[in-house]
């Protein structure tokens, strides 16, 4: 047999496996999504809606995974709006599937009723965009865990991306090395720390009956907390969400272009190490790679 890279398991087949392993009866099963991980939406008999989360092989260890699992019971314990994770039968909140390129984690939530927050954006949204990450900061700031979780730190973030980049493309090697230096030499006084959401957009939250949910913690992660900052940090709305969060200190608005490029330079070895693996090298050229180089080039104009 051919070794496969990637596969994509029936719904329904899904569907009826994971009944047995949960205890629930499956009605229905379609996919939602299939890119980094594939995601499906599962009801119950009962007309209970479930999302699953099937993991790509070779990603995350399932203790990082279980991290992950056990942030999100962290947080609702604290009255933080996320998604509810369901256990096995076993009690495990992370289950292994056999697939044809090895067995790949997975984890099953409660599906919450919420729509997308859509353009144009106010000011009173990301004041209470604000107000919650103020809330996902403060309950995940104790949070522990028995398990190992890689760091969301400058080894982790920047140089392992930077060198996988470059092993594949080192056309803008000068650039990429001489923010990487500013960064390493503009970051090294910087040494608050806490749990990161990891992928702070609007791409993210769901508005539901209860208030503003937050989504995936797929980048989740001990890290810098001003790294949260960098996606709002460049919308008309940053004076708005600051607000609502309760105020940024000096040292972390200082902080966020810096980590505005390592953010960057991670997204970029996704584009051009990471996704094509699963979606070919064709999808270098989508734009996605041109942008956050262009991006670089801005930043190097203003911090080089």
């Amino acid at each position: 047999m051919v070794p496969t890279a990637r596969s994509l398991p029936d719904p329904e087949a899904l569907a009826a496996h994971l009944a047995e392993r949960y205890g629930l009866e499956f009605t229905g099963a379609v996919l939602l999504r299939s890119l980094v991980n594939d995601v499906y939406e599962l009801t119950g008999g009962d007309g209970a809606r479930y999302v699953l989360k099937l993991y790509r092989y070779d990603g995350r260890h399932p203790d990082e995974i279980r991290w992950e699992t056990g942030l999100s019971a962290h947080l609702r314990s604290a009255g933080v709006l996320v998604p509810s994770v369901v256990p096995l039968l076993d009690e495990d909140t992370v289950g292994l599937l056999d697939t044809p390129e090895g067995p790949r984690a997975f984890t099953l939530s409660t599906y919450v009723e919420g729509r997308k927050p859509e353009q144009p954006f106010t000011d009173e949204l990301y004041a209470a965009f604000g107000v919650q990450l103020a809330a996902f900061h403060n309950a995940a700031g104790n949070y522990t865990s028995p398990y190992f979780r890689r760091p969301a730190d400058v080894v982790h973030r920047l140089d392992e991306p930077l060198e996988q980049i470059l092993a594949v493309d080192n056309s803008e090697e000068n650039l990429l090395r001489s923010l990487a230096d500013a960064v390493r030499n503009n970051l090294a006084q910087y040494s608050k720390a806490g749990t990161c959401h990891g992928d702070v957009t609007m791409d993210n939250v769901l508005l539901t009956e209860q208030g503003l949910l937050l989504l995936d913690f797929d980048l989740a992660a001990v890290g810098p907390p001003a790294a949260d900052f960098t996606g709002v940090a460049t919308t008309p709305h940053w004076d708005a969400f600051k607000a609502g969060y309760g105020g940024i200190s000096a040292e972390d608005e200082a902080a966020i272009p810096y980590l505005q490029v390592v953010g960057s330079i991670f997204n970029l070895r996704f584009h051009l190490v990471d996704k094509p693996r699963f979606r070919g090298t064709e999808s270098r050229d989508e734009g996605w790679a041109a942008a956050e180089l262009d991006g670089l080039r801005a930043a190097a104009g203003v911090l080089l």
